[in-house]
């Protein structure tokens, strides 16, 4: 259930293996899109070794802006490539049918079929009913299936508040991303959090924001309204007009660092952001979603092939060996991040060398290059 990175990713994983697998996809087939996300270097790694054709925009180095304050640092070689959302699922869902997946596309799977307690596959809109021993539920950040088969997000752990859209930008070639750590309310007040620009390499760039919910008052931020002024404050870099997106996402709630649980039952596994693996600073979830896609796939072909449903209970371990550490350090930092003191400690952190790697490697995965030179 869920045609995105996590679902797409876990049915490329089975079918690879020759088990049969079919894909339940709401959206229609690659809807267009200008905005694109950014991949780390592991998550490429696995889309190239899987067959996953795909065009990316390296990019080499970022730079970090606190009000007047530029600061740049180069990455290490291969960290990260920059990818259109609609070009990634068009690669994605064109790889699942050269394996022999069977796709529907604009289906959504409104409700599980239980059978003797287990799930047995789902009630789709157009009347259809899918029938499997084994079932991935990737079916995003606010999983109606997933609820249904009792998950929950945590109260006590924090999410992100986010917000992204495109822009036609003359500089989109650059190798660089934009990095802004000096967000404002509408009334000019600082607020905790970051902004972020991503090119596309095609003329186009990403920008978002991020937002912890351990700000007081984050539900009553008007957040597109900050990402305009941040696009506005920054975006001369790249030569934006900040009134004038090519495309504007909608606000969202995105739980993070592993605070939905639980992530599997006697037949089935939850994966991507139903099951919060995007990253807990960032809010970008492509490369948690395409690692626990994999994992997913792997335990439930072995599943499959020993005829019982044993290897799924490997798949929270195999989870948190992947995730668990960057997952575990948002839990610490977002709280105080949400603290009016916190605002400052990005800033600090993008001006020591070592606190900036621990910084990249904690929200996108990617890193600065070894040995650390001052």
């Amino acid at each position: 259930m869920g045609g995105g990175p996590a679902g797409a990713s876990a049915a490329i994983s089975i079918a690879s293996r020759g088990h049969s697998v079919v894909l339940v996809e709401q959206r229609a087939p690659s809807p267009a899109s200008q905005r694109s996300w950014l991949v780390n270097h592991q998550a490429n790694r696995y889309l190239l070794s899987a067959g996953v054709v795909i065009d990316g925009h390296a990019v080499d180095s970022i730079r970090f802006t606190h009000r007047t304050r530029l600061t740049e640092r180069p990455l290490r070689s291969g960290s990260a490539i920059v990818i259109r959302q609609d070009e990634l699922f068009s690669s994605l869902r064109q790889r699942c049918r050269e394996l022999g997946v069977v796709v529907h596309e604009e289906t959504r799977a409104t409700s599980p079929i239980i059978e003797r307690g287990f799930l047995r596959g789902a009630a789709c809109d157009d009347a259809r009913e899918l029938l499997a021993e084994y079932s991935v539920i990737a079916d995003g950040a606010n999983s109606t299936f997933g609820r249904a088969l009792g998950t929950y997000r945590r109260r006590d752990l924090p999410y992100l508040v986010a917000v992204n859209g495109a822009w036609s930008a003359p500089s989109a070639h650059e190798p660089n991303i934009s990095v802004d750590l000096g967000l404002v309310r509408a009334d000019g007040r600082p607020l905790a959090g970051y902004g972020w620009v991503i090119p596309d390499g095609h003329g186009a760039v990403t920008a978002g924001v991020v937002v912890p919910s351990t700000v007081r008052d984050v539900e009553s931020i008007n957040l597109q309204q900050v990402l305009v002024q941040m696009v506005s404050s920054i975006g001369h870099r790249w030569g934006l007009v900040a009134d004038s997106p090519l495309e504007l996402g909608r606000e969202r709630r995105l739980p993070v660092g592993g605070s939905v649980g639980p992530v599997l039952g006697p037949t089935f596994i939850v994966a991507g952001d139903a099951a919060s693996t995007a990253d807990p600073l960032s809010g970008i979830g492509v490369t948690g979603a395409v690692m626990s896609g994999v994992l997913a796939g792997d335990v439930l072909a072995n599943a499959v092939e020993e005829g019982a449903s044993a290897p799924l209970q490997r798949y929270s371990s195999d989870l948190k060996a992947t995730l668990g550490r960057r997952q575990q350090l948002g839990r610490f930092i977002l709280p105080v991040l949400g603290h009016p003191a916190g605002r400052y400690l990005l800033p600090f952190a993008a001006r020591s060398r070592t606190a900036a790697d621990l910084l990249l490697r904690s929200t996108f995965d990617i890193s600065l290059p070894n040995p650390l030179s001052q």
